[in-house]
């Protein structure tokens, strides 16, 4: 996919025409999602207020802000239904509703029972320090939220017409704000209004495209890849999206949202709730990437696909209406992201380093590192071609492979295992290093799509595949040397 010529700066009239009643909209909509951030009002200076807000969301703050923070990368969204079509359902909605379902089943309780609230603490707990500052440095990489960032300097772009770049630095800086004072609180505070937002948003949109356009106009516009089930990777590259939705178990913000809530049972029943609400949402998406196809340029790169939709087809009002979801959808699952991150920074990994630190320091270093995830993330986006492929498919792959096997087995007691820390550790090693060489060799030989070939089939086999091949091996081959161990 070529980049968007508003990656080098050319675009400097604003693209979307706002009137007087669609800017106060949007600026009261502003407002008043900085305002909730800003006025939490944490219990205690305690680190676990900070950071699990107590570990006390009930469950309509449970919902709102998981679903808000999961289906954060709307923008993308219009990426995904441009190069698969009425397939983007299979391949990033029902695997990841199957996979929460199965976190629902298997992890939710036990992740809010215990006393550790992260990954990165639960595996060192489990295998000790190397271990948990494995995890943590990769928690750190899959947090990091560089595709939250590039959105929402897209949104400002639009907005305004600055060149793309500084855009992504002024929303960054302006978005994360509030962390520094409230922590998970200002983010839930924040996630509610991005909840309700997204939906009517959304149903504002796809309930104009079906009301005045032509259901027959759009599948006419679609290819004959865009028509098929499976977007056209076929049965081998629907099995290596599916495997790819893994992310669900491992991802850090869906964690620590199931670490936070009140009681185990409202972490279990309310994944249920919200995969209801993420079905709901796909469906309303896509239904309008679809109508986005057939009314405007298909050669737009996916992520103006929304905004320049709504710009065009709606009217005064409920146009400000559909980009504030937009904007606080995304806003709300960057805060959450830079939350895990600098968390992973400064307690996970800093904290470990120096045990005893207390709360304040921690909560210092955690500060810190919003800041260092934000400057990466700006330089990952200053150069992202794609977001679906090249940051959730490959980059966030690398990392999902390498932790998979190690999470589900702390935390399900079926597959506990008895191999030594040192096979844990290097298994998460060997992992992230080969997915990550692949995705370099991919890149170096323009092989964008990760693709192999076998036995005159194509098919993408993602990141997240060769890395959780050689997790299995080593933690296999660990669990034989634990099993001979305990007998001598």
């Amino acid at each position: 996919m070529e980049p968007s010529p508003w990656q080098n700066g050319t675009v400097n009239a604003p693209a979307l025409n706002l009137g007087v009643v669609d800017a106060g909209v949007i600026a009261v909509f502003v407002f008043a999602i900085l305002g909730l951030g800003f006025s939490a009002k944490l219990r205690d200076n305690s680190i676990l207020q900070y950071l699990a807000a107590g570990r006390s969301l009930s469950m309509p703050a449970f919902v709102a802000t998981l679903v808000s923070t999961w289906y954060g990368g709307i923008l993308a969204v219009g990426d995904s239904v441009k190069a698969f079509g009425i397939g983007g359902l299979l391949l990033f909605g029902v695997p990841y509703y199957i996979f929460a379902v199965v976190y629902a089943l298997f992890f939710a309780e036990r992740v809010r029972q215990v006393d550790q609230i992260s990954i990165p603490e639960r595996l060192g707990q489990r295998w000790g320090k190397s271990a948990g500052l494995v995890a943590a440095g990769l928690i750190f990489m899959l947090a990091v939220p560089a595709a939250h960032v590039l959105m929402l300097g897209t949104m400002l772009h639009l907005f305004t017409g600055w060149s793309l770049q500084p855009a992504i630095v002024v929303a960054t800086i302006g978005g994360t704000l509030f962390l520094y004072k409230g922590g998970l609180l200002a983010a839930v505070r924040a996630g509610l209004l991005a909840f309700v937002m997204m939906y009517l948003g959304f149903f504002v949109i796809a309930g104009w495209c079906v009301t005045h356009y032509s259901a027959s106009a759009v599948i006419s516009h679609l290819t004959e890849t865009q028509k098929k089930w499976d977007g056209g990777v076929g049965w081998l590259g629907f099995l290596s999206f599916f495997i790819a939705a893994s992310w669900t178990i491992v991802d850090p913000g869906f964690h620590q949202r199931v670490s936070s809530a009140r009681s185990p049972s409202i972490g279990k029943k309310g994944l249920y709730v919200c995969v209801g609400f993420w079905l709901l949402f796909d469906i309303l998406s896509i239904t309008t990437g679809l109508f986005a196809i057939s009314i405007l340029n298909p050669s737009l790169s996916g992520l103006e696909f929304f905004p320049l939709l709504g710009n065009q087809i709606l009217p005064p009002g409920l146009k400000a209406i559909f980009f504030c979801g937009l904007t606080g959808t995304i806003l709300s699952a960057m805060v959450g992201y830079t939350l895990v991150s600098g968390a992973t920074f400064g307690r996970e990994f800093l904290g470990r380093l120096s045990p005893g630190m207390p709360d304040e320091r921690i909560k210092f270093w955690t500060r810190v590192g919003f800041g260092a995830s934000c400057v990466l993330a700006i330089g990952i986006a200053f150069n992202v071609k794609n977001v679906v492929l090249d940051l959730w498919y490959a980059y966030s792959g690398t990392v999902v492979g390498a932790l998979l096997l190690p999470v589900t087995a702390v935390y399900v007691s079926r597959f506990r295992l008895k191999a030594p820390a040192s096979w844990a550790t290097a298994s998460m090693l060997g992992a992230f290093i080969t997915s990550f060489a692949w995705l370099l060799y991919c890149k170096r030989t323009q092989n964008d799509n990760y693709e192999v070939s076998y036995k005159e089939h194509t098919f993408m086999l993602g990141t997240v595949i060769p890395g959780l091949v050689v997790s299995a091996i080593v933690l296999g081959l660990g669990e034989v040397a634990g099993r001979r161990a305990s007998k001598t």
